[in-house]
């Protein structure tokens, strides 16, 4: 069955999206006026930032700042947005018109993309283009998610941090959600155009405008085989490799079916099924391949990937960044994911009716899975837990704090792998989302032990396969989607020595982008009431009843952590022996 898409699906604007953008701009205003007031001046990166920027404001194109590594796309859009502001009669300063840029992006274009992307993603309860022109007041009701999804992830607290001082991360944030917006609209030319300013702005944005929608983009336009027809219902390795050959299909199940030993099998079907449609992938794949060329063009004239600072920015393999972005996607999206954890520790009769879904002991890795995954991860530890000298000299980031507290005891690094274990675990379960169906499961060998991610089945522990012309392919995430996902952010992060919170943005974004989210509730359905509603009865209906109650939560936890963070950074100013006078503040 071919993935091609049709016509690519349009979120209208309604009333619901204008307040929630309104409301997204009062926040992110607020929080720039407080900035505003309280660091007039550059702060940190920024002083070379505004430097260079205003020496392109004053036409000295061939000033460069030896300190700064990242390409001039900041500074030539900077210089473009004060040429605007400059028809207005406004009374910010230049470092104030600056930063504003940031704010107006982030507050209107990030807004804007990300929800025209969560409707665009297939997801497991997947939304149609009927829903939007429909009349019927549950399914109009059931696309505001989609807004006030958009809202979170704005708000997601290190990036939301950046709406107020003159950094990289916004534009550079939004130009490749551009880029993946015409990857689902399949406007390659806009993508080509959009990944060529997303890399002015930031080097390893490479990865995630070749790399990963490369990647997507081999799996898009390979047939994937559908089970009884191209491949056995209960396939073998050797059933995987035949039918990747013999029908050119990609063996792709669901991340909600899928066992460990599916995730092996989907990347040997990859591979040979895409050597068996080698020449009509060509075509596809060309504005990808052609990114890659000039980038490898850049780094041979440049003599490395960084521009400046190359002695303090050397690459280098840093396997560890690979387990600290579970703590760091857990730790931030814990209103999403509590559920999973919830239902696995804790008995059922303990847990709040609304939030049970089932035991999850079964979605639990086997052991013979665990152990060689976590002495990988202990290997890793040992041998490549690298500490840029920055780290731990500048107590200015948390991070700082952070290793400190790994570093305390030698033991320490060894006991938290466990924890990046589960935080892995619980992330990749979120991508699946909980199955509906009742789940009392043997494995493929028949021994009562879980998979990596549930199957669906009946309840006599049977997969449920319906006739071959009645199987459409699911909407939701499969397997091929963590395994790219996983490749592009291992190559973005480690590579890079130095642990920041913003070199885990965009892999994060990507994540939470197909995170699935219920548009009707627990029960899959929406209740109207004809006779009049209590103020409570309203507040449970879309709180809980009608709606995905996670989201409110999430933005709950964002604005807490915002208001932590922002606190912290405006108020807690402290001083350096060697910089007397000068303001230190704590940051991402």
């Amino acid at each position: 069955m071919d993935r091609k898409s049709h016509k690519p699906r349009v979120l209208p604007l309604s009333t619901v999206s204008f307040i929630v953008d309104g409301v997204l701009l009062a926040i992110a205003g607020y929080w720039f006026n407080c900035v505003r007031k309280a660091v007039p001046e550059p702060y940190l990166d920024e002083v070379f930032h505004v430097r260079q920027a205003l020496a392109y404001w004053h036409n000295q194109w061939v000033t460069w700042d030896p300190k700064i590594t990242t390409p001039p796309g900041l500074y030539v859009a900077g210089y473009a947005w004060l040429w605007v502001l400059q028809l207005f009669n406004n009374s910010l300063s230049l470092i104030e018109q600056l930063r504003s840029l940031n704010l107006v992006e982030g507050g209107f274009g990030l807004y804007s993309v990300v929800r025209q992307l969560l409707y665009q993603i297939p997801q497991t309860e997947a939304s149609s283009e009927s829903d939007a022109r429909s009349k019927n007041p549950s399914q109009k009701r059931s696309l505001v998610i989609f807004d006030h999804a958009a809202l979170n992830v704005c708000l997601f607290p290190p990036l939301f941090f950046f709406f107020s001082l003159f950094y990289t991360d916004v534009l550079s944030v939004y130009t490749v959600l551009r880029v993946y917006k015409c990857f689902h609209a399949r406007r390659v030319a806009e993508l080509f155009l959009w990944s060529l300013l997303a890399l002015t702005l930031r080097q390893t944005n490479i990865f995630w405008t070749a790399v990963y929608l490369g990647g997507l983009e081999v799996v898009r336009n390979l047939p994937t085989g559908r089970p009884e027809v191209e491949y056995p219902c209960k396939s073998t390795f050797t059933d995987v490799i035949s039918g990747s050959w013999h029908h050119g299909c990609l063996y792709d199940p669901l991340v909600s079916e899928a066992w460990s030993e599916d995730y092996l099998k989907t990347i040997i079907s990859l591979a040979i099924a895409a050597l068996a449609n080698l020449q009509s992938l060509l075509q596809p794949l060309l504005p990808y391949l052609l990114l890659l060329f000039s980038f490898g063009v850049f780094v041979l004239w440049n003599g490395g990937v960084v521009l400046g600072d190359k002695d303090n920015h050397i690459a280098s393999i840093h396997l560890t960044q690979m387990l600290y972005i579970w703590p760091y996607i857990t730790f931030f999206s814990l209103p999403l994911l509590y559920p999973y954890i919830l239902n696995t520790i804790c008995p059922q009769y303990l847990i709040p009716l609304p939030l049970r879904a089932g035991s999850t002991w079964h979605l639990l890795p086997r052991i013979s899975i665990t152990i060689p995954i976590l002495t990988a991860m202990l290997a890793s530890v040992h041998y490549n837990t690298l500490v840029h000298p920055f780290t731990l000299a500048d107590n200015r980031h948390y991070t700082f704090y952070v290793f400190r507290l790994l570093f305390r005891h030698p033991v320490i690094k060894y006991m938290v792998v466990p924890v990046y274990y589960i935080c892995a675990w619980a992330a990749i379960v979120a991508i699946a989302g909980f199955p509906v169906d009742e789940r009392h499961k043997t494995n493929p060998r028949g021994q009562d032990t879980g998979p990596v991610l549930a199957p669906a089945m009946n309840n006599d522990g049977i997969r449920r396969i319906l006739p071959p012309r009645s199987l459409p392919l699911a909407p939701g995430n499969r397997v091929s989607f963590i395994l790219v996902w996983l490749i592009t952010t291992a190559l973005s992060v480690i590579t890079a020595p130095l642990v920041e919170p913003r070199y885990f943005i965009v892999p994060w974004l990507m994540w939470r982008l197909h995170v699935p989210v219920s548009r009707h509730g627990e029960t899959g359905q929406t209740r109207i009431h004809d006779k009049p509603r209590s103020l409570l009865g309203i507040v449970n209906d879309v709180a809980c009843v009608g709606y995905d109650h996670r989201l409110w939560l999430e933005t709950v936890w964002f604005l807490i952590v915002n208001c932590v963070v922002g606190y912290i950074f405006l108020n807690w100013g402290f001083e350096w022996k060697q910089d007397p006078g000068l303001v230190q503040r704590f940051m991402w």
